[in-house]
């Protein structure tokens, strides 16, 4: 029986038997996304014959994950492994689904892990067929708009700031500088909040708050928020943010120190071409720049760059929100809010 790792729902696992194709070549593909919490993106793909899905992009997934009744419509079945959570062990089972079509990826004989993804569909209003993880998106660079709710396939230009990424265990890894100690985070879409694994930090500055109680669909969890002088991923300090740190004594041996949450940034993009992952913030202190597309039919980057307030930034538009945070990996369902 094959067994697997699992940090709430973001599996580390490493599946070579599928094939990707993209659109290669200078044209830039756009999808629209729809933005649940500030932070859980959702566009429409297909799963073999079933087209108009929702899917979650989830760049702290590895290998991807279908829902129960996506398995049975499309009469899947596979053996059932063991995943190692944090207090607990999982069983869940591996299909290979036929096809996977998101933008200009088409990805066949994908191999995915089976969960009952209904507590997330629950919680959005919304329902949710799968989340896309590592395993199919890493075969196309893509930027992500959480302005413009677009998400853009093809060649990237940098953003304002960049960092060069490492793939570990197939997961995308930047390194933060915390004092003198380096850590090297996944970056993960689907996290609300920046999370650190307690057990791999060696200094930690500032006093904590009490600890939280989350609940995800691996179960219940408890966290602390910490304070932090800083935490720098190049040129931004992100420990203006909350974070939160795990104690949890039975972690895996992950070769990373925790998961890097995108919703502090406006845009953030993964460049496979130059193993480069760039960003911008929400409050960048810039003056307007357009950075032309390479595509007729796409409008050009809208970069900011000088001090606020000389000129007119852009405004987050409005997004759907719910009662509690989505139950997907990290992010999970933080009681009481």
């Amino acid at each position: 029986m094959a067994r697997r790792t699992v940090w709430a729902l973001s599996f580390l696992a490493m599946f070579n038997c599928s094939f990707v194709s993209a659109q290669r070549g200078p044209v830039e593909s756009a999808l629209p996304l729809q933005l649940y919490a500030q932070h859980l993106i959702v566009v429409q793909g297909s799963i073999g014959s079933l087209g108009k899905r929702n899917l979650v992009i989830d760049t702290g997934a590895y290998p991807s994950i279908i829902d129960r009744s996506i398995a049975r419509k499309m009469k899947l079945s596979g053996p059932e492994e063991n995943l190692d959570a944090v207090n607990q062990t999982l069983k869940r089972v591996a299909v290979l689904v036929p096809s996977v079509d998101l933008g200009p990826i088409h990805s066949t004989n994908v191999r995915t892990l089976v969960d009952d993804l209904s507590p997330i569909s629950q919680e959005l209003g919304l329902r949710i067929d799968a989340l896309i993880g590592m395993d199919v998106l890493s075969h196309s660079s893509f930027r992500i708009d959480y302005v413009s709710k677009r998400i853009f396939f093809g060649p990237v230009m940098p953003l304002p700031s960049s960092a060069p990424f490492e793939n570990v265990d197939s997961m995308i890894c930047v390194a933060l500088r915390m004092g003198r100690q380096t850590l090297r985070l996944l970056v993960d879409t689907g996290a609300e909040k920046t999370l650190l694994f307690g057990t791999h930090v060696s200094e930690l500055s500032g006093r904590s708050q009490p600890a939280r109680e989350f609940h995800n669909l691996a179960g219940r969890f408890t966290l602390r928020q910490i304070r932090l002088q800083s935490l720098e991923l190049g040129d931004t300090d992100v420990a203006e943010q909350p974070i939160f740190i795990s104690d949890a004594a039975k972690l895996p041996p992950y070769q990373f120190d925790g998961f890097l949450s995108t919703l502090q940034f406006q845009q953030i993009a993964f460049d496979f071409e130059r193993q480069e992952f760039s960003w911008m913030t929400k409050d960048r202190r810039v003056n307007r720049v357009d950075v032309a597309s390479s595509s007729a039919d796409v409008p050009p980057y809208v970069v900011w760059s000088g001090e606020r307030g000389s000129e007119p930034r852009p405004t987050l538009r409005s997004e759907e929100t719910v009662s509690h945070w989505p139950r997907a990996p990290f992010s999970s369902v933080m009681d009481g809010r």
